[in-house]
């Protein structure tokens, strides 16, 4: 359940506002800075508008473009094929509600396509896997999913259809234009010794597949119970 906050807008101080999100990154060490604030509808569209109007300025790649690099590395390293083969049998991490899913895991020629979050999501099973096979590789993937997919999760919240209820208070105010461009993955180099690992991450999979609904069933009888 999520606690709801309430705050009166920052700029106006009027009574019925929402909790807004920007994300910038930090040129330094790479990591993403957040900073909330509290405003109402009209206040929140002056901002992005001003947000919008001012000149795009430091390196990186645009969204677009940080997203392509990651599906070309998933594509050549065997990450997409393990990825199908999972929700194939019913284990995928994606929720089937997600309007980007196809039969087979995530459909990019979709018309809504892909978030940031999407596209430098990798489950622990697969990551663990990566990482076995090359360790920066694995270190390099594991900074993107922290730092550069967490700039926009309310967007994956609306594209994957989660309740309204159960998604986070806070909404992004604007989407970064740049993001730090990832150290370069080199996806043939780890493909055949990730392919070979795929049977061990779907058992894990499917583990763990096992193990959730366990614990959704506990969930439901506990509720039926206090009834």
């Amino acid at each position: 359940m999520t606690l709801t906050i309430h705050q009166p807008c920052a700029h106006c101080e009027a009574e019925i506002a929402r909790q807004y999100q920007l994300i910038k990154f930090d040129a330094a060490d790479q990591s993403h800075n957040s900073e909330e604030m509290f405003l109402c509808a009209r206040c929140a569209r002056v901002e992005r508008k001003r947000l919008q109007s001012q000149p795009e300025t430091g390196e990186g790649l645009t969204r677009q473009e940080l997203i392509s690099l990651l599906d070309r590395f998933f594509a050549a390293s065997g990450v997409f094929d393990v990825c199908g083969r999972c929700h194939q049998q019913g284990t995928g991490c994606c929720p089937p509600t997600c309007r980007v899913m196809g039969a087979a895991g995530c459909d990019p020629n979709n018309k809504f396509g892909k978030t940031v979050f999407c596209a430098t999501f990798v489950c622990s099973a697969l990551l663990n896997a990566i990482a076995e096979c090359d360790a920066e590789t694995g270190r390099t993937l594991k900074w993107i999913k922290r730092e550069l997919g967490a700039a926009e999760f309310p967007i994956y919240e609306m594209i994957t259809r989660v309740p309204a209820e159960a998604r986070e208070p806070v909404r992004p105010l604007a989407l970064p234009r740049r993001y730090p461009k990832p150290p370069d993955l080199n996806g043939e180099a780890i493909k055949e010794k990730l392919l070979a690992l795929a049977d061990e991450v779907l058992a894990l999979r499917r583990l763990w597949h096992e193990q959730e609904q366990e614990e959704r069933a506990a969930v439901k009888l506990k509720a039926s119970q206090s009834e």
